[in-house]
C-alpha cells in the first residue's frame, strides 16, 4: 500500500488537505491530465491508500466543549474482557477516538462531552463500572491538534 509515485503523493496530500476539491484541480497540482489523476485516484482508492472522505466539524460547535482521554486497565486481562469493553465504550455517543495500547493501560478512550458532569456521569456508569476495569486515569484535553496533511515517511 506504499505511495512510492512523486504524482500519488502530491494527490495525497492535495486531498487531505481539501478532499472536496475537482479533479481538474489535483491534475493541476500533480501536473496530470485529469484523466491520468482519476486513474490514480481510483488506484489509490482501491489499494486502501485512501480509506475515505470526512468533513471536520468543531466540536465545540456541537456541544462538546469539553474533551478528556480516559485511560483504562483490566484485571484479569483478557481479549474476551478487553474486546467486550472496546465494543461497550464504541457504542457510547460521547466516544469519539478509541487506541488499545502496551505500557500501564491498555485502552485510552478519546472522550467529548458538554461538560464536568456528563463527564463524570460516562466515567463513573460506563467506564469504571465495566466488569473487569481495574482501574482507570482520567486527563482533561486542553488543545487537541490533529495534522491534515500526513506523508508517507519513506
Amino acid at each position: 500500500m506504499e505511495v512510492q509515485h512523486r504524482a500519488d503523493r502530491v494527490i495525497v496530500a492535495a486531498l487531505q488537505e481539501n478532499a472536496r476539491q475537482t479533479n481538474r484541480a489535483l491534475a493541476r497540482a500533480a501536473n496530470l491530465a485529469p484523466s491520468s489523476t482519476l486513474s490514480r485516484v481510483r488506484d489509490l482508492e482501491r489499494r486502501g491508500v485512501i480509506e475515505g472522505y470526512h468533513a471536520e466539524v468543531d466540536l465545540a460547535a456541537l456541544g462538546r466543549n469539553l474533551q478528556a482521554l480516559v485511560f483504562a486497565r483490566f484485571q484479569p486481562k483478557s481479549d474476551e474482557i478487553i474486546q467486550s469493553f472496546i465494543d461497550h465504550v464504541w457504542e457510547l455517543p460521547e466516544t469519539i477516538g478509541l487506541q488499545i495500547i502496551t505500557g500501564v493501560e491498555d485502552v485510552v478512550i478519546h472522550l467529548a462531552v458538554a461538560d464536568p458532569e456528563q463527564l463524570q456521569r460516562v466515567i463513573l456508569k460506563e467506564i469504571s463500572s465495566f466488569p473487569g476495569v481495574y482501574d482507570e486515569r482520567t486527563s482533561l484535553l486542553f488543545e487537541y491538534r490533529r495534522k491534515k496533511v500526513i506523508e508517507p515517511l519513506s
